[in-house]
C-alpha cells in the first residue's frame, strides 16, 4: 500500500501541474491564431473568447493523453534518479508490479479521454463552427467592410462593398478585383452578401453585375455579364477529412461508411488506444542511467510518442484516401506499439532492472 500510495499521490499532483501548463500553451497559441483571423475578418471579433473555449475542449484529449504519458516517464524517471527504484527493487518489487499503479492511475484518465474524443470534442467542434457563422452573419463589418477597401494578400484579391445592411445581409454596389496567373478579373455588382456552406467555406454571392478579364496594358478584356455569381472568400485548403465530417456525432461516424467518415472515427478511437499504450510504455522508458545523459532517456521516449501520435495521423490520412481498409484501420499500429511495450518490459526484466 505505501508504494502504490506513493507512486499514485507522486503522479497524481504531478498531472495536475502538467495539465494546467499545457492548457495554457494550448490557449495561448489558439488566441493568437484567433486573433489574427478576426484582424482579417475571417473570424467576427466578438466571437473569439467563446470560439476558443470551444477549441481548447476539442484539443482535450490530445491534452489527457500527452499529459498522461509525459506525468508515468516523469514520475518513474524521477525515481530512478534519486535512486528510489533501487530501494522499491531491493524490498521485492519487480518493474512488473509499476504496471498496476500507472493503470490504477492511467484507466480513470483513459475513460475520460474516450468520452472527450467520442462525444465532447465533436459537439465542441460542431458549436464552434455554428457560432462562429452566427457572429459572422451579425457582423456589420467582416472580411469585405462597408467603405473601405480590403485586400488580402494570400488570395491577392481587393473587395469593396459601399454600404450593407445588417436587415437584409446585403450590400450595395460591389467591386472585386482578383489577381490570377498574368490576368486581372474585375468584378462588379449591384448587390452582393455573405454566405457559408456546408463544409465552412465563405462566398460573396453578387447580384446584378459584370466581370471583365483580362492582362494589364493590353486593350483587349472579355467581357461578362450575369444575373447571379459567387466568389469564394476564403483560400481553398486541402485537408485529408472534411471539416463537417469531423462535427458529426461518433453514431453518424458509424452508420457511414465512408472512408473519410471511417477514417475519423478510427482517429477518435486511436486516441484512448494510443494514451493507454503510452502510459504503460513509459515505465520502462524511464529507466534512467547515471552514467548517460540525463536527458538522452526523455528525448527517445517523447521522440517515439510523437512518433506513434505521427503514425496515426498518416494511418488516418490513407484510410481517408482508400488505401488502407477501414476493418483493419489502425489496429496494426496499435499491435505494433503494444508488442513494443511488451518486449521493453521483459527486456528491462531481464537486464535485472527488476530485481
Amino acid at each position: 500500500m505505501i508504494f502504490r500510495k506513493s507512486i499514485l499521490q507522486e503522479m497524481t499532483w504531478f498531472a495536475f501541474g502538467l495539465f494546467v501548463v499545457l492548457l495554457l500553451i494550448i490557449m495561448t497559441s489558439q488566441i493568437v491564431r484567433l486573433l489574427g483571423e478576426a484582424a482579417i475578418g475571417v473570424l467576427a471579433s466578438g466571437a473569439v473568447w467563446t470560439v476558443m473555449g470551444f477549441t481548447a475542449i476539442r484539443y482535450l484529449p490530445t491534452l489527457f493523453s500527452l499529459m498522461l504519458f509525459i506525468t508515468v516517464l516523469a514520475t518513474l524517471t524521477r525515481m530512478w534518479r534519486d535512486s528510489e527504484m533501487v530501494i522499491w527493487f531491493t524490498s521485492g518489487r519487480s518493474i512488473y508490479h509499476f504496471i498496476n499503479p500507472v493503470l490504477h492511475f492511467a484507466l480513470p484518465v483513459t475513460i475520460i479521454t474516450a468520452v472527450l474524443s467520442l462525444v465532447v470534442s465533436p459537439w465542441s467542434i460542431e458549436k464552434s463552427s455554428e457560432y462562429r457563422d452566427k457572429m459572422l452573419r451579425q457582423q456589420d463589418t467582416t472580411q469585405i467592410a462597408p467603405g473601405v477597401f480590403r485586400e488580402s494578400g494570400s488570395t491577392g484579391r481587393v473587395y469593396f462593398i459601399e454600404n450593407y445592411s445588417a436587415d437584409t445581409q446585403q450590400g450595395n454596389n460591389v467591386f472585386v478585383q482578383i489577381r490570377r496567373d498574368n490576368k486581372i478579373s474585375v468584378i462588379t455588382a449591384e448587390h452582393g452578401g455573405m454566405t457559408t456552406d456546408k463544409n465552412g467555406a465563405r462566398w460573396l454571392t453578387l447580384e446584378k453585375g459584370r466581370a471583365l478579364e483580362g492582362v494589364p496594358g493590353s486593350a483587349e478584356y472579355d467581357v461578362m455579364d450575369f444575373t447571379k455569381g459567387e466568389v469564394r472568400i476564403d483560400a481553398p485548403k486541402q485537408a485529408a477529412i472534411n471539416p463537417a465530417i469531423r462535427a458529426l456525432s461518433t453514431w453518424d461516424l458509424i452508420k457511414n461508411p465512408g472512408h473519410q467518415q471511417q477514417a475519423e472515427l478510427a482517429w477518435r478511437i486511436a486516441l484512448p488506444i494510443c494514451a493507454l499504450i503510452l502510459s504503460l510504455l513509459a515505465v520502462p522508458l524511464a529507466f534512467f542511467n547515471v552514467r548517460g545523459g540525463r536527458a538522452f532517456n526523455l528525448i527517445f521516449a517523447i521522440t517515439l510518442a510523437f512518433f506513434y501520435y505521427n503514425c496515426i495521423n498518416i494511418v488516418q490520412a490513407w484510410i481517408a484516401a482508400g488505401t488502407v481498409p477501414a476493418i483493419i484501420g489502425m489496429w496494426p499500429l496499435h499491435g505494433l506499439f503494444a508488442a513494443l511495450t511488451a518486449f521493453l518490459f521483459w527486456r528491462r526484466a531481464k537486464m535485472g532492472a527488476g530485481r
